[in-house]
Protein backbone atom coordinates (compact mmCIF):
# COMPACT_ATOMS: atom_id res chain seq x y z
CA UNK A 1 0.00 0.00 0.00
CA UNK A 2 1.54 3.42 -1.42
CA UNK A 3 1.50 5.75 1.96
CA UNK A 4 4.46 7.39 2.17
CA UNK A 5 6.12 9.35 -1.16
CA UNK A 6 9.77 8.43 -0.62
CA UNK A 7 8.69 5.00 -1.56
CA UNK A 8 8.33 6.20 -4.89
CA UNK A 9 11.43 5.51 -7.14
CA UNK A 10 10.35 7.57 -10.35
CA UNK A 11 9.95 11.01 -9.86
CA UNK A 12 6.75 11.20 -12.21
CA UNK A 13 4.97 8.96 -9.58
CA UNK A 14 6.67 11.14 -6.82
CA UNK A 15 4.91 13.94 -8.57
CA UNK A 16 1.53 12.62 -9.13
CA UNK A 17 1.74 11.59 -5.29
CA UNK A 18 2.41 15.10 -4.31
CA UNK A 19 -0.86 16.27 -6.70
CA UNK A 20 0.60 19.82 -6.39
CA UNK A 21 -2.04 21.58 -7.59
CA UNK A 22 -4.31 19.94 -4.92
CA UNK A 23 -2.13 21.12 -2.15
CA UNK A 24 -1.35 24.64 -3.20
CA UNK A 25 -5.62 24.69 -3.30
CA UNK A 26 -5.59 23.68 0.27
CA UNK A 27 -2.66 25.77 1.25
CA UNK A 28 -3.78 28.98 -0.31
CA UNK A 29 -7.49 28.50 0.82
CA UNK A 30 -6.33 28.41 4.59
CA UNK A 31 -4.97 31.95 3.63
CA UNK A 32 -7.74 32.85 1.92
CA UNK A 33 -10.84 30.94 0.55
CA UNK A 34 -11.24 32.32 -2.72
CA UNK A 35 -7.56 32.03 -3.38
CA UNK A 36 -7.42 28.80 -5.88
CA UNK A 37 -5.10 27.62 -8.42
CA UNK A 38 -7.45 25.31 -9.90
CA UNK A 39 -11.12 26.47 -9.45
CA UNK A 40 -12.93 30.20 -10.15
CA UNK A 41 -14.39 30.85 -6.68
CA UNK A 42 -16.13 34.26 -5.73
CA UNK A 43 -17.33 35.87 -3.05
CA UNK A 44 -20.93 37.30 -2.72
CA UNK A 45 -20.60 40.83 -2.03
CA UNK A 46 -23.98 41.79 -2.10
CA UNK A 47 -27.41 40.23 -2.21
CA UNK A 48 -30.35 42.08 -3.29
CA UNK A 49 -33.99 41.04 -3.62
CA UNK A 50 -35.42 41.53 -7.47
CA UNK A 51 -39.12 40.45 -6.56
CA UNK A 52 -40.57 38.20 -2.84
CA UNK A 53 -38.96 35.13 -4.90
CA UNK A 54 -35.62 36.47 -6.99
CA UNK A 55 -32.50 38.05 -6.10
CA UNK A 56 -29.75 39.30 -7.47
CA UNK A 57 -26.13 37.76 -6.09
CA UNK A 58 -23.24 40.17 -6.61
CA UNK A 59 -20.13 38.04 -6.73
CA UNK A 60 -16.32 39.43 -7.05
CA UNK A 61 -14.20 36.13 -8.94
CA UNK A 62 -11.38 35.50 -8.04
CA UNK A 63 -8.05 35.54 -10.57
CA UNK A 64 -8.91 32.57 -12.41
CA UNK A 65 -12.47 34.12 -14.06
CA UNK A 66 -11.59 35.22 -17.83
CA UNK A 67 -14.67 36.88 -18.20
CA UNK A 68 -18.08 36.89 -20.53
CA UNK A 69 -20.10 37.81 -23.17
CA UNK A 70 -23.56 39.56 -22.20
CA UNK A 71 -26.24 37.05 -22.78
CA UNK A 72 -24.12 34.03 -21.69
CA UNK A 73 -24.25 31.76 -18.69
CA UNK A 74 -22.13 30.21 -16.25
CA UNK A 75 -22.22 26.94 -14.14
CA UNK A 76 -22.91 27.19 -10.74
CA UNK A 77 -21.74 24.53 -8.24
CA UNK A 78 -22.30 24.76 -4.20
CA UNK A 79 -22.94 21.71 -1.82
CA UNK A 80 -26.58 21.24 -0.34
CA UNK A 81 -27.22 17.97 1.77
CA UNK A 82 -23.12 17.02 1.32
CA UNK A 83 -24.19 16.28 -2.22
CA UNK A 84 -22.39 18.77 -4.78
CA UNK A 85 -24.51 19.94 -7.53
CA UNK A 86 -24.21 22.94 -10.45
CA UNK A 87 -27.00 24.55 -12.09
CA UNK A 88 -26.30 26.77 -15.01
CA UNK A 89 -27.51 30.77 -14.25
CA UNK A 90 -27.28 33.52 -16.79
CA UNK A 91 -25.54 36.51 -16.25
CA UNK A 92 -27.64 39.62 -15.50
CA UNK A 93 -24.43 42.50 -14.97
CA UNK A 94 -22.83 44.10 -17.88
CA UNK A 95 -18.96 42.51 -19.19
CA UNK A 96 -17.46 45.99 -17.73
CA UNK A 97 -19.14 45.94 -14.59
CA UNK A 98 -16.83 46.03 -11.26
CA UNK A 99 -18.29 42.85 -9.97
CA UNK A 100 -20.59 39.83 -11.89
CA UNK A 101 -24.15 39.16 -10.48
CA UNK A 102 -26.78 36.41 -11.66
CA UNK A 103 -29.86 36.84 -10.90
CA UNK A 104 -31.86 33.70 -9.12
CA UNK A 105 -35.83 33.12 -9.57
CA UNK A 106 -37.47 30.60 -7.47
CA UNK A 107 -38.36 27.28 -9.23
CA UNK A 108 -41.31 24.86 -7.92
CA UNK A 109 -39.22 22.29 -6.70
CA UNK A 110 -35.84 23.38 -7.67
CA UNK A 111 -33.23 22.41 -5.59
CA UNK A 112 -30.37 24.86 -6.34
CA UNK A 113 -32.79 28.31 -6.71
CA UNK A 114 -34.63 27.72 -3.47
CA UNK A 115 -31.32 27.17 -1.86
CA UNK A 116 -29.52 30.21 -3.43
CA UNK A 117 -32.59 32.43 -2.38
CA UNK A 118 -33.07 30.69 1.18
CA UNK A 119 -29.27 30.16 1.86
CA UNK A 120 -26.65 32.36 0.18
CA UNK A 121 -25.73 35.49 1.78
CA UNK A 122 -22.67 38.16 2.08
CA UNK A 123 -19.65 36.66 2.47
CA UNK A 124 -20.28 33.67 1.07
CA UNK A 125 -18.10 31.53 -1.46
CA UNK A 126 -19.48 30.16 -4.57
CA UNK A 127 -17.54 28.15 -7.37
CA UNK A 128 -18.10 28.77 -10.80
CA UNK A 129 -17.12 27.07 -14.13
CA UNK A 130 -16.52 29.30 -17.48
CA UNK A 131 -18.83 31.23 -19.00
CA UNK A 132 -20.73 30.09 -22.52
CA UNK A 133 -23.49 29.93 -24.54
CA UNK A 134 -24.55 31.50 -28.20
CA UNK A 135 -27.08 33.96 -26.98
CA UNK A 136 -24.98 37.02 -27.96
CA UNK A 137 -24.91 40.15 -29.12
CA UNK A 138 -23.52 39.75 -33.32
CA UNK A 139 -20.65 41.89 -34.06
CA UNK A 140 -22.31 44.05 -36.40
CA UNK A 141 -25.11 45.88 -35.00
CA UNK A 142 -28.46 46.16 -36.39
CA UNK A 143 -30.52 49.45 -36.10
CA UNK A 144 -33.31 47.61 -34.53
CA UNK A 145 -34.26 45.38 -31.86
CA UNK A 146 -37.49 43.61 -30.43
CA UNK A 147 -36.52 41.54 -26.91
CA UNK A 148 -39.21 39.07 -25.88
CA UNK A 149 -38.70 38.20 -21.97
CA UNK A 150 -40.52 35.53 -20.00
CA UNK A 151 -40.47 35.89 -16.48
CA UNK A 152 -36.62 34.99 -15.31
CA UNK A 153 -36.03 34.74 -19.27
CA UNK A 154 -35.26 38.79 -18.40
CA UNK A 155 -31.78 38.25 -16.93
CA UNK A 156 -29.58 37.42 -19.91
CA UNK A 157 -31.71 40.37 -21.90
CA UNK A 158 -30.60 42.98 -19.26
CA UNK A 159 -27.07 41.92 -19.37
CA UNK A 160 -27.26 42.83 -23.11
CA UNK A 161 -29.34 45.75 -22.58
CA UNK A 162 -26.76 47.02 -20.58
CA UNK A 163 -23.81 46.18 -22.73
CA UNK A 164 -26.02 48.62 -25.73
CA UNK A 165 -25.78 51.15 -23.17
CA UNK A 166 -22.16 51.10 -22.89
CA UNK A 167 -21.42 50.69 -26.53
CA UNK A 168 -23.93 54.01 -26.96
CA UNK A 169 -26.03 52.01 -29.10
CA UNK A 170 -28.30 55.04 -30.88
CA UNK A 171 -30.50 52.84 -32.79
CA UNK A 172 -34.14 51.36 -31.24
CA UNK A 173 -35.05 48.71 -29.20
CA UNK A 174 -38.17 47.29 -27.98
CA UNK A 175 -38.97 45.18 -24.97
CA UNK A 176 -41.98 43.10 -24.22
CA UNK A 177 -42.05 41.55 -20.63
CA UNK A 178 -44.46 38.99 -20.11
CA UNK A 179 -44.39 38.65 -16.55
CA UNK A 180 -47.58 36.84 -14.52
CA UNK A 181 -47.86 40.49 -12.08
CA UNK A 182 -46.44 43.95 -11.61
CA UNK A 183 -44.82 42.33 -8.27
CA UNK A 184 -43.15 39.86 -10.44
CA UNK A 185 -41.04 42.10 -12.56
CA UNK A 186 -37.58 41.15 -12.09
CA UNK A 187 -34.83 44.10 -12.81
CA UNK A 188 -37.59 46.96 -13.02
CA UNK A 189 -35.67 49.65 -11.53
CA UNK A 190 -32.48 49.31 -13.60
CA UNK A 191 -34.52 48.51 -16.93
CA UNK A 192 -36.35 51.49 -16.38
CA UNK A 193 -33.48 53.57 -15.11
CA UNK A 194 -31.65 52.33 -18.96
CA UNK A 195 -34.22 53.61 -21.12
CA UNK A 196 -34.29 56.94 -18.85
CA UNK A 197 -30.53 57.56 -19.83
CA UNK A 198 -30.57 56.33 -23.09
CA UNK A 199 -33.79 57.31 -25.00
CA UNK A 200 -33.83 54.28 -27.24
CA UNK A 201 -35.13 51.74 -25.24
CA UNK A 202 -38.77 50.98 -25.07
CA UNK A 203 -40.24 49.03 -22.60
CA UNK A 204 -43.75 47.05 -22.41
CA UNK A 205 -45.21 44.84 -19.78
CA UNK A 206 -47.49 42.11 -20.35
CA UNK A 207 -49.55 40.39 -17.59
CA UNK A 208 -50.74 36.79 -17.99
CA UNK A 209 -52.09 36.58 -14.47
CA UNK A 210 -52.96 39.85 -12.38
CA UNK A 211 -54.24 42.49 -14.63
CA UNK A 212 -53.38 46.22 -13.89
CA UNK A 213 -55.13 49.26 -15.50
CA UNK A 214 -52.91 51.10 -18.19
CA UNK A 215 -50.81 47.77 -19.24
CA UNK A 216 -51.87 44.76 -21.59
CA UNK A 217 -52.80 41.25 -20.19
CA UNK A 218 -52.38 37.73 -21.68
CA UNK A 219 -49.45 36.21 -23.81
CA UNK A 220 -47.54 36.33 -26.48
CA UNK A 221 -49.76 36.92 -29.93
CA UNK A 222 -49.42 38.50 -33.37
CA UNK A 223 -51.32 41.53 -32.20
CA UNK A 224 -48.87 42.31 -29.39
CA UNK A 225 -46.08 41.96 -31.70
CA UNK A 226 -47.35 44.24 -34.34
CA UNK A 227 -49.11 46.61 -31.70
CA UNK A 228 -45.52 47.45 -31.07
CA UNK A 229 -43.07 47.54 -34.03
CA UNK A 230 -43.36 49.71 -36.63
CA UNK A 231 -42.23 47.07 -39.30
CA UNK A 232 -41.95 44.01 -37.86
CA UNK A 233 -39.52 42.18 -40.12
CA UNK A 234 -37.51 44.89 -39.64
CA UNK A 235 -36.43 43.69 -36.56
CA UNK A 236 -33.53 41.72 -34.85
CA UNK A 237 -35.03 39.65 -32.42
CA UNK A 238 -34.08 38.08 -28.95
CA UNK A 239 -36.53 36.25 -26.91
CA UNK A 240 -35.66 34.23 -23.92
CA UNK A 241 -38.71 32.70 -21.42
CA UNK A 242 -40.38 29.58 -21.03
CA UNK A 243 -40.50 27.04 -23.19
CA UNK A 244 -43.84 27.46 -24.98
CA UNK A 245 -43.35 31.22 -24.80
CA UNK A 246 -40.63 30.23 -27.04
CA UNK A 247 -41.96 28.16 -29.45
CA UNK A 248 -44.74 30.65 -30.08
CA UNK A 249 -42.24 33.38 -30.43
CA UNK A 250 -40.56 31.11 -32.90
CA UNK A 251 -43.69 30.30 -34.96
CA UNK A 252 -44.61 34.38 -35.07
CA UNK A 253 -41.74 35.18 -36.21
CA UNK A 254 -40.72 33.12 -39.25
CA UNK A 255 -38.56 35.52 -41.73
CA UNK A 256 -36.79 37.03 -38.76
CA UNK A 257 -33.58 36.98 -37.74
CA UNK A 258 -34.15 35.31 -34.15
CA UNK A 259 -31.64 34.36 -31.39
CA UNK A 260 -33.36 32.10 -28.81
CA UNK A 261 -31.88 29.38 -26.51
CA UNK A 262 -35.62 27.17 -26.20
CA UNK A 263 -35.23 25.29 -22.60
CA UNK A 264 -37.64 23.93 -20.28
CA UNK A 265 -37.53 25.26 -16.56
CA UNK A 266 -36.98 22.76 -13.70
CA UNK A 267 -40.07 21.54 -13.38
CA UNK A 268 -41.16 22.14 -16.97
CA UNK A 269 -38.98 18.93 -17.89
CA UNK A 270 -42.09 16.42 -16.32
CA UNK A 271 -45.34 16.36 -18.85
CA UNK A 272 -48.26 15.79 -17.84
CA UNK A 273 -48.07 11.95 -18.78
CA UNK A 274 -49.88 8.80 -16.75
CA UNK A 275 -48.41 5.40 -17.93
CA UNK A 276 -49.01 2.39 -16.87
CA UNK A 277 -46.00 -0.46 -16.06
CA UNK A 278 -42.17 0.23 -16.07
CA UNK A 279 -39.49 -0.05 -19.03
CA UNK A 280 -36.07 -1.37 -18.30
CA UNK A 281 -33.30 1.21 -18.80
CA UNK A 282 -29.62 -0.70 -19.18
CA UNK A 283 -26.65 1.38 -17.88
CA UNK A 284 -23.56 -0.49 -19.94
CA UNK A 285 -20.69 1.18 -17.97
CA UNK A 286 -22.48 0.28 -14.72
CA UNK A 287 -23.42 -3.26 -15.60
CA UNK A 288 -27.16 -2.51 -13.99
CA UNK A 289 -30.32 -2.68 -15.06
CA UNK A 290 -32.99 -0.29 -13.94
CA UNK A 291 -36.88 0.13 -14.09
CA UNK A 292 -38.27 3.64 -15.17
CA UNK A 293 -41.76 4.36 -15.25
CA UNK A 294 -41.20 6.84 -18.51
CA UNK A 295 -43.53 9.60 -16.78
CA UNK A 296 -40.45 12.06 -16.41
CA UNK A 297 -37.34 13.04 -17.45
CA UNK A 298 -34.40 10.35 -17.63
CA UNK A 299 -32.31 12.45 -14.81
CA UNK A 300 -35.04 12.76 -12.66
CA UNK A 301 -35.89 8.97 -12.52
CA UNK A 302 -31.94 7.99 -12.22
CA UNK A 303 -32.03 10.62 -9.41
CA UNK A 304 -35.38 8.60 -7.67
CA UNK A 305 -33.32 5.81 -7.47
CA UNK A 306 -29.85 6.96 -6.22
CA UNK A 307 -27.90 7.07 -9.60
CA UNK A 308 -26.77 10.76 -10.11
CA UNK A 309 -25.70 11.57 -13.61
CA UNK A 310 -23.36 14.45 -14.43
CA UNK A 311 -25.93 17.16 -15.27
CA UNK A 312 -25.89 21.02 -14.61
CA UNK A 313 -28.79 23.13 -15.90
CA UNK A 314 -31.52 20.79 -16.26
CA UNK A 315 -33.09 22.87 -18.99
CA UNK A 316 -31.22 21.17 -22.12
CA UNK A 317 -29.01 23.93 -22.38
CA UNK A 318 -25.54 23.27 -21.59
CA UNK A 319 -25.48 19.79 -22.12
CA UNK A 320 -23.62 17.82 -19.40
CA UNK A 321 -25.85 15.22 -19.31
CA UNK A 322 -25.27 14.10 -22.64
CA UNK A 323 -24.78 10.41 -23.14
CA UNK A 324 -25.11 7.86 -26.02
CA UNK A 325 -28.44 5.85 -26.53
CA UNK A 326 -27.34 2.30 -27.69
CA UNK A 327 -30.94 1.06 -28.25
CA UNK A 328 -34.67 2.10 -27.57
CA UNK A 329 -36.72 5.40 -27.98
CA UNK A 330 -36.91 8.27 -26.11
CA UNK A 331 -39.23 11.57 -26.12
CA UNK A 332 -37.50 14.99 -26.38
CA UNK A 333 -39.18 16.91 -24.10
CA UNK A 334 -37.92 20.21 -25.49
CA UNK A 335 -39.50 19.71 -29.08
CA UNK A 336 -42.28 16.86 -27.76
CA UNK A 337 -40.61 14.78 -30.67
CA UNK A 338 -40.03 10.66 -30.60
CA UNK A 339 -36.46 9.56 -31.47
CA UNK A 340 -35.87 6.13 -33.54
CA UNK A 341 -34.60 3.18 -31.69
CA UNK A 342 -30.97 3.51 -33.41
CA UNK A 343 -27.77 5.00 -31.54
CA UNK A 344 -27.59 8.31 -30.83
CA UNK A 345 -26.38 10.99 -28.39
CA UNK A 346 -29.10 12.22 -26.25
CA UNK A 347 -29.61 14.73 -23.29
CA UNK A 348 -31.25 12.53 -19.98
CA UNK A 349 -32.82 16.06 -18.91
CA UNK A 350 -35.11 16.71 -21.56
CA UNK A 351 -35.51 12.86 -22.74
CA UNK A 352 -38.61 10.71 -21.27
CA UNK A 353 -37.93 6.86 -22.03
CA UNK A 354 -40.51 5.30 -24.59
CA UNK A 355 -39.35 1.83 -24.60
CA UNK A 356 -36.66 -0.33 -22.76
CA UNK A 357 -33.09 1.26 -23.54
CA UNK A 358 -29.68 1.12 -23.38
CA UNK A 359 -27.64 4.07 -22.03
CA UNK A 360 -23.80 4.41 -21.77
CA UNK A 361 -24.00 5.48 -18.14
Amino acid sequence: MKTFPFIYNEPKEFLAFLQLKDWADFLLGEINPRLSVTTIKAKVVEVRQETADAKTIVLKPNWLWKGFVSGQHVPVTLEIAGRRVTRFYSLSSAPNSKYISITVKRQSGGLVSNFINQNIKKGDLLELGEASGEFVLPKTLPSKFLFLAGGSGITPIHSILKQLQSMKFNGKATLLYFVRSFEDIILRSSLEQIAKETGWLEIRYIFSDVPKEGYDSGFLTKEILEKYTDDLKTYSVYVCGPGPMQTKALSLLKGNNVKSELFLLPGQSSLKVKKTGTVDVFLSLSHKTIQVKGERSLLEELEDQGIYPQSGCRMGICHTCVCKKSAGSVTDLSKGEVSGLGEQNIQICISRAESNLELEL
